[in-house]
């Protein structure tokens, strides 16, 4: 494959395929030549997943993967903006950015990103950290002919730029046609037998280096490995009760549309303890569990208020506030809520921590024929849904009690022991339906 663009080209390597165990890429200076072409074994994709690891101190906008196509068109890029410190994902021509990252300078990084056209999801790992998933519209069932480049980005008129370039070391260079298990993803992480690219594979090669690239022997470093999920994806529309043990739901978009509902068992109850896992990278208020009546819109409901840094709870549009907790993003967080109406006390567990009860007035049950959502916060009886409060990530182990559950239930159902499931909501035997794009996948398992 032919770039119709004007280089000052010196060819370091021929073309040949190699075996790179052991070795790494030096891009040694800034430049708007230097790259390596790399041709894949494959070139028709509907999915992939692409991992490496790289080194750099540059302080600037850098890109570490780009896939073009022959028109010129980017395909998928992974690039660096050190200005925000967020790693953007580039498709066609939709785009989502993952912040907030621990992206030190002088410092291997391993960085695995998915896509698949099924979906339009993609998502990004770094050092093994699963980060939320999103949608990026697809704008084509597959990916043809792709030219694969490290070190340089094309512009649309196919001319790289120095000041996007990539200057440092790269290695372990691979590249699959499906979407890679997080289990397969930790064990590439951790340098564990994993299963090679089989459209890039490290230890087969074929390259091709233009202008300053050098081919040295690999440092040793070490990477902190987090274990978290085996995930394959299912998607689901039908209202029906269903088993949903080690499964999720997945929020994947900002939309004020797409949600859960959820059907109780009982619909007339004087007290209620509400538990939750769920996990997110947003940063703005968002909703978390939303039950309205036909007399109050927020019946019961749990809130982030970002700005404050404030879990709320409400009970009959009543709202008691929990401030400064630790809720930080692209973590898994259990939250279990009580309210009894003998008392009006209402409680947030945090993670399996107690906090302060506070009261709100009570006398009365929480009223019969509520709607129960997740995804979206209820402004109305089943309705009236802002985009800028919507859930985006993952949320499973959803339960609800018409009781206050013991402390020590809290906290078997936080260490995911033997717990007494919910006679209200029942994770393991869920009445829902799903409106629009919210997804089940597998929940999180520890890869051994």
């Amino acid at each position: 494959m032919q770039f119709v663009v004007c280089l000052m080209i010196l060819i370091s390597n021929a073309e040949a395929i190699q075996d790179l165990s052991g070795k790494m890429f030096v891009f040694p200076q800034q430049t708007d030549t230097a790259h390596v072409l790399l041709t894949p074994s494959k070139t028709n994709f509907t999915a992939i997943t692409v991992c490496h690891r790289s080194f750099t101190d540059l302080k600037r906008e850098h890109v570490l993967f780009s896939v073009a196509l022959p028109s010129f068109d980017i395909e998928c890029v992974v690039l660096y903006k050190f200005e925000t410190n967020e790693m953007v994902l580039f498709k066609k021509n939709g785009q989502t950015s993952y912040g907030e990252l621990d992206y030190k300078l002088s410092t291997w990084h391993s960085i695995c990103t998915t896509w698949e056209s099924s979906t339009g999801l993609v998502q990004l790992w770094f050092n093994g950290q699963q980060l939320t998933k999103k949608y990026v519209e697809a704008q084509s069932s597959q990916i043809t002919a792709p030219s694969i480049i490290l070190g340089q980005v094309l512009d649309d008129a196919g001319d790289f730029h120095s000041d996007r370039s990539f200057v440092g070391m790269m290695t372990n260079v691979h590249m699959w046609d499906y979407v890679l298990s997080s289990c397969e993803i930790q064990k590439y992480v951790a340098e564990l037998s994993f299963t090679p690219g089989n459209v890039l594979n490290w230890a087969a090669l074929d390259f091709q280096i233009y202008g300053r690239v050098l081919i040295e022997n690999k440092q040793l470093y070490s990477l902190t490995m987090r274990f978290l999920v085996c995930l394959m994806f299912l998607v689901s529309n039908a209202a029906a009760v269903q088993d949903l043990s080690g499964k999720m739901f997945l929020f994947p978009q900002h939309t004020d549309t797409a949600h859960v509902r959820l059907t109780p068992l009982k619909t007339s109850i004087g007290a209620a303890t509400v538990c939750h896992r769920s996990f997110t990278n947003l940063k703005r208020d968002h909703n978390l569990f939303s039950m309205s009546s036909q007399s109050f819109d927020n019946e019961f409901l749990l809130f982030y208020d970002f700005t404050h840094n404030e879990m709320e709870v409400h009970v009959k549009n009543q709202k008691a506030e929990y401030g400064g907790l630790d809720y930080k993003p692209n973590t898994w967080h259990s939250l279990c809520t009580t309210w009894d109406s003998g008392s009006g006390l209402v409680q947030l567990w945090f993670n399996g921590q107690p906090l302060i009860k506070n009261y709100l007035s009570g006398q009365s049950n929480l009223t019969a024929n509520p709607i129960i959502i997740l995804g979206q916060e209820q402004d109305s009886h089943g309705g009236g849904f802002v985009v800028k409060q919507c859930f985006v990530g993952m949320m499973t182990d959803v339960h609800m009690w018409d009781y206050v559950l013991s402390s020590c239930e809290i906290q078997k159902y936080v260490s995911e022991l033997s717990f007494t499931p919910g006679n209200v909501l029942n994770w393991a035997a869920l009445n829902f339906r799903i409106h629009e794009r919210v997804l089940i996948e597998n929940k999180q398992m520890f890869c051994q």
